[in-house]
């Protein structure tokens, strides 16, 4: 809720009473706990970065290639195969907290007695980072965005802020670390519906009493078996409903439904009254990142961006804001990777960033390659597959988006008129080039652009962009009054509410 009122004013939570007798204190122990918070996060991601570093010097090689076979094993994968890189984010997890991989030890309760003259702090939560394992819990109580998760090795229950959609009685392998007050999913986690909390009851009970109890030493040995069972018998139920639901094989039907999806239509062809696509932006509140992906860009920053020399840094860094800036603007604390499809990057790209003024034909190629190292980046960590989505955007963007800036700035010298006497309307217009001749699509018609007597530059030619601004028309021509903004025409983004 965010505070405007002053001290003596009504307090905005509806009471009645004074904001100073009622939510103030409140109010300042929430913002007090936020940074505790965000300063521990920092700590943390340090850490594990040393972790991580440690291990790659300490515990890669022989001990790789053997426990490899192993976690392949777990998760029933070939063993004559390589890991999927889709796994890659899970199984170094799996090696630096649950495998007893390093003389005995998880390597991270051997590489926490490493740490010399390190803070209190760093101390405290090292400590904390070693007690980190994987587990299942089950949702018991979903209370907005707070999900409480119960542990099945102890009668005990987790306070965790989760902005995915879930309801109780489903399940989660994860990890959980402590965040001040509360907990956090700490790496990666596979949810499971609640219809299998049946399958995974039945088999803990099989498998658990000749062991003799579900027990945390149970988990640290057997948890990513559990975890793969669980996994190839989640997909042979899939398998078996799709069997179960597979329509008439002499039905015509799904033939004819695939042939319409794969007519494309002609540039220009789609209606007028569709507007851009647009996410809808979020409440001043309800703004931010979940915690997992500010994890995630902190890792890419000291793991990825820290080898490159300082000005590239400061590139990286920067788009890294820009992109955290619009996520947090259109998604959120809700926001997953898989959010960001075709249609959502180009209108990040070729909307917004030019609407946000930070561009030009130079800056927007940095932004682009610099993201394009944080979405490969994402894809070789198996964090999610959403690389694919993002390359086809990039390659009409690199080309696309920087000629946009050359064109804006050409226009405002070259193609910017006075037409006192003519019918003046503004908006969005999409501005097509052919052979030396530019038009304008004003009114679902395509006008000739009069200009100070210069023919369009060459590199145009072929080209469509969107212009905002104002546009005079005159006869059968039309010119430009004013010129706002150039944007590139990418195939992902739908027409804008034309003038």
């Amino acid at each position: 809720m965010p505070v405007t009122a002053g001290r003596n004013d009504p307090c905005p939570c509806g009471s009645g009473k004074k904001y100073k007798k009622c939510c103030e204190r409140v109010v300042a122990l929430q913002s007090a706990e936020s940074l505790r918070e965000e300063r521990e996060r920092k700590v943390k991601t340090r850490l594990v970065t040393w972790l991580n570093k440690w291990f790659q010097e300490k515990c890669i090689g022989e001990i790789d290639e053997k426990w490899s076979v192993a976690f392949k094993k777990c998760l029933q994968l070939p063993v004559e195969h390589p890991i999927p890189s889709k796994l890659a984010y899970t199984y170094r997890f799996w090696m630096l907290f649950d495998a007893a991989c390093f003389r005995g030890e998880r390597p991270v309760e051997y590489w926490r007695r490493t740490l010399v003259g390190a803070s209190m702090q760093s101390e405290r939560i090292a400590e904390e980072l070693a007690g980190v394992h994987l587990c299942c819990y089950e949702v018991v109580r979903v209370n907005g965005e707070e999900v409480i998760l119960r542990s099945l090795t102890e009668d005990r229950e987790f306070p965790v802020r989760l902005m995915e959609p879930v309801r109780a009685g489903m399940l989660m392998f994860a990890r959980l670390s402590r965040l001040v007050n509360r907990y956090e999913l700490f790496g990666p986690y596979t949810s499971f519906g609640v219809e299998m909390k049946g399958e995974i009851d039945m088999y803990l009970k099989n498998q658990v009493q000749p062991t003799g109890g579900l027990n945390r030493e149970y988990w640290h040995q057997n948890g990513l078996q559990v975890l793969g069972w669980l996994m190839q018998r989640a997909r042979e139920l899939e398998q078996s409903e799709k069997v179960a639901a597979l329509p008439d094989p002499v039905s015509d039907d799904g033939w004819e439904e695939t042939s319409q999806q794969k007519e494309i239509p002609e540039t220009g062809a789609l209606p007028v009254e569709k507007e851009w696509f647009r996410p809808p932006v979020l409440p001043e509140e309800e703004t931010g990142l979940p915690d997992i992906v500010e994890q995630q860009l902190n890792l890419f920053i000291s793991n990825y961006v820290e080898k490159f020399q300082e000005k590239t840094q400061s590139f990286y860094l920067h788009s890294i804001e820009l992109f955290k800036t619009y996520i947090a603007t259109y998604f959120g604390k809700r926001f997953t990777w898989p959010m960001l499809s075709g249609d959502v990057l180009s209108h990040f790209f070729g909307v917004w960033y030019v609407d946000s003024g930070e561009g030009g034909p130079i800056k927007s190629r940095i932004f682009l390659n610099t993201l394009k190292g944080l979405f490969r980046w994402i894809q070789d960590e198996a964090i999610s597959d959403v690389y694919p989505a993002f390359v086809p955007v990039y390659r009409e963007s690199i080309r696309n988006l920087p000629l946009s800036y050359e064109v804006c700035r050409w226009l405002r010298e070259n193609g910017v008129t006075e037409a006192p006497d003519s019918r003046q309307l503004t908006g969005t217009v999409q501005l097509a080039v052919s052979g030396t001749e530019a038009s304008l699509r004003v009114a679902d018609h395509w006008l000739p652009l009069q200009m100070n007597g210069r023919g369009v530059p060459p590199t145009w030619l072929g080209q469509r962009f969107w212009v905002r601004g104002t546009v005079a028309v005159h006869g059968e021509g039309c010119s430009l009054h004013s010129v706002e903004a150039v944007y590139p025409h990418l195939q992902e983004i739908n027409e804008p509410e034309l003038i």
